[in-house]
């Protein structure tokens, strides 16, 4: 991906506004720490963090984070706008370090610009209301503010309620989307979910216990063993649409170009086409199951209850030995019941995805 140049004289630390799905929060705050053990959490919101570190540190966040939907240069707040004026003048000083950032000296910056306005519950529709639209037109002449594609030099103005931050794009498009993810599927996992996905289900898990590999048996395209094999870790995945298996094997095959020879070869053998109410599939020895089930605004699936009491029974015969499972659902209290009649130690958390409030349900051997 096409960068800015960072400001820095590569000592200073910056302020970065790293977006993610709400709920996900300590997850991309882990891999940030790992990536970046230097960086500084300066503040936490549901759905971004803000972080200090050098521009040569955020160059790696930029090209190695999994979990991130976006990283970005803050350049204005996060503060409290409680009025027109307020944000008038938060405005006029992320402009200023705009045109520092792009156009050292007095130029302005060259090319066009857009805005990407991401509002929950704004400050500005509460009484009296007022439009932000014209304060943003003034600020940064010539921006579109209803830009469906970001131009190179985008700004995203986030509000939730009376809290605003303004933030410059570093990377030509978000680092969450990196042309990598494979051939779109109706019910296909964002990438970024499926990357925090695994991480939960392994995070308290012994490294004895992952090396026996993680099972996807909802694989679709491959998205969560994707991020599986680029941990290094065994892979085993299955669908019921012999298609989708095809395009994991394909996407896996890409993953492991690399491997020693015969792993790329062995993947007819552990990705497969497979219903889990047949019985849990006799070639799995994984001891990670992460799974994204069928739901909501998903593939539709006639016999749900079936599938959960397959899914659980499937739970049950791969974490006999330990382990650990995360599945993505909307039927939360149905999955959760059934893996505590398995005799497992449950958890769970909601996210915010396609405009519901799914639940990682996560379960491990007591």
């Amino acid at each position: 991906m096409r960068s800015l140049a960072l400001p820095g004289d590569g000592t200073t630390r910056i302020r970065l506004a790293l977006y993610f799905t709400k709920g996900l929060g300590d997850v991309v705050a882990a891999e940030s720490a790992a990536i970046v053990p230097a960086s500084v959490l300066l503040q936490e919101g549901d759905r971004f963090l803000v972080v200090a570190m050098t521009a040569a540190e955020a160059a790696h966040i930029g090209g190695r984070a999994r979990t991130i939907d976006d990283a970005r240069l803050l350049v204005a707040g996060p503060e409290r706008i409680n009025s027109e004026d307020g944000f008038a003048a938060l405005c006029a000083a992320a402009a200023r370090r705009v045109r520092r950032i792009l156009a050292p000296g007095d130029g302005e910056p060259a090319g066009p610009c857009s805005i990407t306005l991401s509002a929950r519950s704004p400050v500005w529709r509460e009484s009296p209301a007022w439009d932000p639209a014209p304060i943003l037109a003034r600020h940064f002449p010539g921006a579109d503010l209803r830009a469906t594609v970001r131009s190179p030099v985008d700004l995203r103005v986030q509000a939730d309620e009376d809290k605003v931050h303004i933030a410059l794009n570093l990377w030509s498009r978000p680092i969450g989307k990196r042309g990598d993810d494979g051939p779109a599927r109706p019910g296909a996992l964002r990438r970024t979910v499926a990357a925090a996905l695994l991480r939960l289900a392994i995070r308290d898990v012994d490294p004895d216990v992952t090396m026996h590999g993680v099972y996807d048996p909802f694989c679709g395209t491959g998205t969560v063993v994707a991020e599986a094999a680029r941990l290094g870790l065994p892979v085993f995945a299955s669908d019921i649409d012999e298609r989708a298996v095809q395009i994991a094997r394909d996407q896996l095959a890409g993953e492991l170009a690399g491997s020693p020879p015969g792993a790329a070869g062995a993947l007819r053998h552990r990705v497969f086409a497979h219903d889990v109410r047949r019985g849990p599939p006799r070639r799995v020895s994984a001891r990670v199951v992460v799974g994204n089930m069928p739901w909501g605004k998903q593939v539709k699936v006639d016999g749900r209850l079936a599938l959960f009491d397959a899914t659980t029974l499937l739970t049950g015969h791969l974490l006999r030995d330990g382990g650990a499972v995360a599945f993505l659902t909307t039927s939360e209290d149905a999955l959760i019941a059934r893996l505590r009649r398995q005799r497992l130690e449950v958890f769970s958390r909601r996210i915010g995805l396609l405009g519901q409030t799914p639940a990682i349900v996560m379960a491990r051997t007591r």
